[in-house]
Parts: structure tokens; C-alpha cells; sequence
């Protein structure tokens, strides 16, 4: 009867108590929300939002509304589970939402042990944002998420871990390419290369920025690691991430990772993400227990750059 667009924006509005709070968690414009709900509101002939102080709450057509879409989209999960086990009834099957830098270490560190264990076991993997991957997280749209960067959200279950130091991603030819560590001023005068808005990453440069009183003013912006990557090996700007997730660039001799000089960089985490209502197959559970028990070993090329690593006890997650 009616699309499940509006209907979601809706639900959001109702649990965050605000259409721009909800924008921000679904990582949309307002007035995207606002429109959409006009639209349905006109359809119905009915109010669905009214004020309340500062907060923007359901009216009983809304809330109605809103808990019929909760239970539709509950059962549709657990339909759409069900079928996915049938489709793969020798193991069932595993979901995760991974940050696009985490994904090399991510299938030769643990999908690779993982599938020795249920190689029958369909595993579904997601490259998505911080934004996507905290939604699928709360609305328990996958069983877990890697993600790279600060987080805030209450709602999830997680355990964080060290990933830095956040790197100035370059050309072995740039003229900044035999420092041991670059500053955020230094970079503020360089050609260089953002991520989307929606990436951990991203928030980490532009706090950093913040910090020292500047703006990040990229050259290019894109939704890509790869793409940054190769703009970088093109020689066309500096591009920021760990030098792990350019690991294979930096091995083919294509790019060098310098070390940022602020604590935002040295101290930047990653976060093993769940929601804590649902519940896993054994097979999710022994991903997520490959997951925290993930020890790396440190690589050649990274002790070229005086980068730092440290390796903690299997109970516990990598500072590197």
C-alpha cells in the first residue's frame, strides 16, 4: 500500500526524535525526510509528525504507521534469513559490513582461516561507509561490521581496537616521500585526495584539520580506496589511510605510507560492530571470535617507514 522509502524515513524520525537527527544517521539530506513524509502525509490525509519543544515526535496515525512498518520489516528479516539457510542448508551463511581499507586483511586473515573451518558456509561481504555500516549494524541488516574510524553510537555492541597511525599516502616520486613523519600543516599545502563525507577516514582528516585551525580542501574526492590510491600512484595528489589498507601498493613499489604527525592519527581505531539482539549461527560466532582473536603480523615495508606495531596477547586486538 505504500512505498517502503517514506515509510523508513518515518520509523527513523519517530526513534531519534528529529528529522535532522534522522538524517544523519541514514546519512541524507533533511529535506529529503521532510518532503517524503509531506508526500505521504498528503496521500493520507492525516498528520503523521507534530512538535514537542525541540523534538519532533509521531502522531498516533504515525506511530501506527511506523510500528506496522518495525513488525513488516522484522518478519521480512526473518523470512528472508530462513530462505538464505534453505539456499545454503549445509552451513547456513555469515553477513559482514567492511570499511573498504580493511578488506585485503580482512579475506587473507580471516576468510581464509574461516573457510577451513565451514567451507560450506556461504559468507556475504559488503564494502559500505561508516553511516551504512552503523545502519545495517542497528537495523540487524547484517550480522556484524569492520569499521575504521569515531563512532558515537550507543546502540551497538563493540569492541575497538588500534589501527593507526593514519598515513599521507604517496607517489615514490613526490617531493614529501622521504620524510619520516609529514604535519598537518605541511599537508594543508599539498594537492590532496578526500574520501566521501560518509568515511570513518574521512572524520579522522577533517578533525585533524580542525584541530590545527584549517579546513581539509581536497583536489579530488571519491568513494573509492582504490581510486584514491591510484590517483596518488599517478602522481596526482596525497591521499590519507592506513598503510596497511595500501599494503600491496606499498609492496609493488608504487607507494610510500609517511606517518601524520598528530595523535588523532596515532591513536585512530577500528571497531568490531553487532547488534547485541541478534543472534548468531555458530559459524557467525566463530568469525566474530576469528575477529577479536585477530593477531597481524607486522609488514616488512612498514618498518621502512619507522611505522610502530605492536602485537597483543590472542585474547585481545592489534595496536598498529
Amino acid at each position: 500500500m505504500f512505498h517502503e522509502k517514506p515509510m523508513s524515513y518515518l520509523y527513523e524520525v519517530g526513534i531519534q526524535g528529529g528529522i535532522r537527527r534522522a538524517a544523519d544517521i541514514l546519512g541524507i539530506n533533511p529535506s529529503v525526510i521532510s518532503r517524503q513524509i509531506a508526500q505521504l502525509e498528503r496521500d493520507l490525509q492525516l498528520p503523521l509528525l507534530e512538535r514537542r519543544g525541540r523534538n519532533v515526535v509521531l502522531t498516533e496515525a504515525g506511530r501506527l504507521l511506523a510500528e506496522d512498518f518495525f513488525e513488516s520489516r522484522q518478519r521480512r528479516l526473518k523470512l528472508e534469513g530462513h530462505l538464505k539457510d534453505l539456499r545454503h542448508m549445509k552451513g547456513g551463511s555469515v553477513s559482514i559490513r567492511i570499511g573498504g581499507g580493511l578488506v585485503t586483511t580482512f579475506i587473507h586473515e580471516i576468510v581464509t582461516h574461516f573457510s577451513k573451518s565451514y567451507p560450506q558456509v556461504f559468507v556475504e561481504i559488503t564494502v559500505a561507509s561508516m553511516q551504512e555500516m552503523l545502519n545495517a549494524v542497528i537495523h540487524s541488516e547484517t550480522d556484524m561490521a569492520m569499521a575504521f574510524g569515531p563512532i558515537g553510537s550507543p546502540e551497538v555492541k563493540r569492541h575497538s581496537f588500534g589501527w593507526g597511525p593514519v598515513c599521507a599516502v604517496m607517489s615514490p616520486d613526490h617531493p614529501l616521500s622521504g620524510e619520516q613523519t609529514i604535519s598537518i600543516e605541511t599537508l594543508a599545502d599539498q594537492r590532496l585526495i578526500a574520501l566521501t563525507e560518509q568515511f570513518g577516514l574521512q572524520r579522522y582528516m577533517n578533525a585533524m584539520f580542525r584541530s590545527c585551525g584549517l579546513i581539509f580542501t581536497p583536489a579530488y574526492r571519491c568513494n573509492l580506496f582504490s581510486t584514491a590510491m591510484e590517483l596518488s600512484v599517478a602522481g596526482l595528489g596525497i591521499s590519507c589511510m592506513s598503510a596497511r589498507a595500501a599494503g600491496q601498493m606499498i609492496s609493488a613499489g608504487k607507494l610510500v605510507a609517511i606517518p601524520i604527525d598528530h595523535p588523532i592519527a596515532r591513536e585512530s581505531q577500528c571497531h568490531l560492530l553487532r547488534n547485541s539482539d541478534r543472534r548468531f549461527t555458530p559459524a557467525a560466532q566463530h568469525m566474530w571470535q576469528l575477529l577479536r582473536n585477530y593477531s597481524p603480523i607486522p609488514s616488512p615495508e612498514l618498518h621502512s617507514r619507522n611505522i610502530t606495531q605492536h602485537r597483543l596477547p590472542a585474547s585481545g586486538f592489534p595496536a598498529f
